[in-house]
C-alpha cells in the first residue's frame, strides 16, 4: 500500500468573521468560521498571519494552545491588545481533505490616522491623490499592499518624505494602505480603487462612519462633479433608481454597513464597503498604543479579494 497524504480541496474557501474587530484595551474576540455549502463532519483550524517580507508574501502559523483538530467552528482570543490577523480553513476525513485558507480577517489597535485627500475610496486613472500619516510618534512610513499582495512604501513611489505620499494614481495603485512607525506601531487602513478615465465611480467615506451621523453617497464621471438620474446599490440591490443626484442618510446605522456602488446610463463603479462603527468605539479610532506586532502586513489584505495559494498542513 502507498503512503498516505492530505488533500487541498481549492475549490472551496471558507469564511472567516472576527466580532468585534474594534477593540479596547484587554477584550476578548470570537473568531467563526463557515464553509458554504453547510455540511457535517468539518474539522477547524485556526492561524496567525506571519508576513514574509523577503518576499512580499506571508504564511500561516497554527494558534498555540489549541488542539489541531476541533469540532467547534468558533475559537475565542482573550486579552487581545495589540493588531493582529487570522485565517482558518476546514478540513475532514482520514486523511484529512483540506479547504483553503480564508480571507484574513483582522482585529485593530490604531496608534495614527491615515488621511487621504481626495476624502474618498474610489480615484480615477491619474487623479492627484496624497495620503498622509498623523500620530504620536515622530516616524511614520505609509505603506500598502497591492491587489496581487505585493507591500510598497512611498519610497517606491518617489516620495522622499515617507510619512505623505502624492501620486497621480495609475491602476497599480489600488489596493490597501496604511501608516507603520519604526517602533511598530500602526495606523487604521484604508482602501484605494483606481478605475479607469473612461469610467465610473462611488463618491464614499475611506473611513469608517460613526452611528447616527449623516453620510452622503454619489456618483460622478471623471470630467463631471455630479451625475442625476443615478441607481445606488446596497449589497448588489437596488435601493434607488429616481432622478436624485446624491444618496443622502441623515442618521446611518449598522444596517447600512455593506458594500454599495452606483450605476449611471449602463455604466457601473466598482462596489465599495462602507463600515459603520458603534458611538462607543470611537475613542479607540484614532490614536491607541498597541505592541510592535509585523502581523499589520497581511491582515489588511481582507480589504480586498485576496487570492490565497492552497498549502497543505
Amino acid at each position: 500500500w502507498s503512503d498516505s497524504f492530505s488533500l487541498t480541496v481549492c475549490d472551496l474557501r471558507p469564511v472567516l468573521s472576527v466580532s468585534p474587530s474594534w477593540l479596547s484595551p484587554g477584550a476578548s474576540v470570537t473568531l467563526s468560521c463557515e464553509v458554504k455549502p453547510q455540511s457535517a463532519g468539518w474539522r477547524f483550524f485556526w492561524y496567525k498571519a506571519i508576513p514574509d517580507l523577503s518576499s512580499r508574501f506571508y504564511s500561516f502559523e497554527l494558534l498555540p494552545n489549541i488542539t489541531n483538530r476541533t469540532e467547534l467552528n468558533s475559537y475565542i482570543l482573550h486579552g487581545q491588545n495589540h493588531t493582529a490577523g487570522y485565517v482558518c480553513r476546514a478540513g475532514r476525513g482520514d486523511p484529512a481533505d483540506f479547504t483553503a485558507y480564508s480571507e484574513p480577517k483582522f482585529i485593530w489597535f490604531p496608534a495614527a490616522s491615515l488621511s487621504v485627500s481626495p476624502d474618498r475610496v474610489q480615484h480615477f486613472k491619474s487623479d492627484s491623490v496624497s495620503l498622509s500619516c498623523e500620530g504620536n510618534s515622530t516616524e511614520w512610513t505609509v505603506k500598502w499592499i497591492t491587489e496581487i499582495g505585493l507591500l510598497f512604501d512611498c519610497f517606491y513611489m518617489g516620495n522622499m518624505n515617507r510619512s505623505t505620499c502624492s501620486n497621480n494614481m495609475d491602476w497599480y495603485h489600488s489596493g490597501v494602505y496604511w501608516c507603520e512607525s519604526g517602533s511598530g506601531h500602526f495606523s487604521n487602513s484604508v482602501n484605494i480603487t483606481v478605475k479607469n478615465i473612461n469610467g465610473t465611480i462611488l463618491v464614499s467615506p475611506v473611513h469608517p462612519v460613526t452611528e447616527g451621523d449623516p453620510v452622503t453617497l454619489s456618483c460622478r464621471y471623471k470630467e463631471q462633479k455630479l451625475l442625476s438620474n443615478v441607481f445606488f446599490y446596497h449589497n448588489n440591490k437596488l435601493i434607488h433608481n429616481d432622478s436624485r443626484e446624491e444618496l443622502k442618510i441623515s442618521a446611518v446605522s449598522k444596517s447600512d454597513e455593506g458594500f454599495y456602488k452606483c450605476e449611471h446610463s449602463g455604466k457601473e463603479s466598482p462596489q465599495s464597503w462602507m463600515a459603520v462603527r458603534g458611538e462607543r468605539m470611537k475613542t479607540f479610532d484614532r490614536f491607541y498604543s498597541g505592541k510592535p506586532f509585523k502581523v499589520i502586513l497581511v491582515i489588511i489584505c481582507c480589504y480586498f479579494k485576496c487570492h490565497l495559494e492552497c498549502i497543505k498542513l
